[in-house]
């Protein structure tokens, strides 16, 4: 519609074809605009119009045969035909009126009192009003989008608040820790040099010098990412290999529970990451499906409980699917997993961090991490790395 080229297209719905000869005459008698006139003689073809074709304003007589022009208004309302439609009565009825126009008809005019002059000036505020109302859904789209996107604005900016307190915090750790594993791990080499007749106790030490380093090198990669920095140790790591070392940490615990773990076969492959913090990554994973399934238990669901681990590539991607038979993750709390400080775990079992720490970890390799769940029936996190 556009009123300043003073062109509009009429459908006029109407079974009665001497009406739709006066309504032609009355609208060859205005000069002032330029209506292009579209007849329909029955509800049917009427409502197709509406459907398949573009107009500026529909006239549509109360009557038609078996149906009424109240039937066809309200299928249009059904079918969110936007067309502007102006009812036509053969006599005044305000009843008739008043449903109308309750229903969504724009005008209601009598057929006897039609004039050229009339029909002009109706049709004209009937299309005014219409664009009106179309501008005005455009401005409230509009002001939706600029809504969400402050909305958007504003969690971004809680998160870099958050992320901030995470970095005071990491680097407070990594001050407290440093110097304590320090001491340790000199310890460890010196006593590794002394037991140079105890094999074993040699192997014992260079164990916890291993450990220390993958704890130094996990919290240089916490301050990194509290920093909102591209980590500079990404290497190429071998998937199976960190997969594995999990496994082993974590066997005893899903035997005690009688959770079985499914593996698919899977080709060993490279990825870009760090194999301790992608060690730690999935270890959280599997913990949290652990502590999923015993929710589960503690709600009545005991038996046949299994947490998979399936790998799978594509031509520059590796995804890492680790799904749970536990008790899900609720609707409400679904967008809320990754963010910083949420959790559903009782004060003292949790700091909302890990799965915080995790999605940044895997970001600042490159990655991402995505969840789909099935409330009280089981969750699906989905890791994606380079390959390396």
């Amino acid at each position: 519609m556009n009123l300043t080229i003073n062109q509009f297209r009429v459908l006029l719905i109407d079974d009665d074809e001497d009406e739709h000869f006066f309504i032609k005459d009355l609208l060859s008698d205005i000069k002032s605009s330029h209506f292009l006139l579209t007849w329909k003689s029955s509800y049917q073809t009427g409502i197709e119009a509406l459907q398949n074709e573009s107009y500026d304003v529909c006239l549509l007589d109360y009557r038609l045969g078996e149906y009424s022009g109240i039937d066809l208004l309200k299928k249009a309302q059904e079918l969110n035909i936007a067309c502007p439609i102006i009812i036509l009565t053969g006599q005044g009825d305000f009843e008739t009126d008043l449903q109308a126009m309750q229903i969504g008809a724009s005008e209601y005019l009598i057929k006897g009192q039609l004039t050229s002059p009339l029909l002009e000036r109706t049709l004209r505020y009937t299309i005014k009003q219409a664009l009106d109302m179309e501008d005005l859904k455009e401005q409230k789209e509009k002001y939706k989008k600029l809504l969400e996107e402050r909305t958007e604005m504003e969690s971004q900016i809680l998160m870099q608040d958050r992320m901030a307190s995470i970095g005071l915090l990491a680097s407070s750790l990594a001050h407290e820790i440093g110097t304590p594993m320090g001491v340790i791990r000199s310890r460890a080499e010196l006593a590794h040099k002394k037991a140079s007749d105890n094999k074993s106790l040699q192997q014992d030490m260079e164990t916890v010098i291993n450990q220390i380093d993958r704890i130094s090198k996990l919290v240089n990669s916490l301050l990194n990412l509290a920093r909102s920095k591209p980590s500079d140790h990404v290497t190429k790591v071998n998937v199976e290999q960190v997969i594995n070392d999990v496994l082993n940490l974590l066997k005893h615990e899903l035997d005690r529970k009688n959770i079985a773990l499914q593996i698919r076969p899977f080709n060993s492959c490279l990825v870009k990451s760090e194999a301790g913090p992608l060690g730690q990554v999935l270890l959280n994973l599997l913990v949290n499906a652990v502590h999923a399934i015993d929710d589960a238990k503690e709600h009545g669901r005991t038996e046949s409980h299994s947490i998979s681990i399936v790998l799978e590539e594509s031509h520059d991607i590796v995804a890492i699917f680790i799904t749970d038979t536990g008790c899900g993750i609720s609707q409400e709390n679904l967008n809320e997993v990754f963010k910083p400080f949420f959790t559903t775990k009782d004060i003292g079992h949790g700091t909302g961090l890990g799965l915080t720490t995790s999605y940044k970890l895997v970001q600042s390799w490159g990655g991402s991490i995505s969840v789909k769940t099935t409330s009280a029936l089981g969750t699906t996190f989905k890791m994606t790395l380079l390959k390396g």
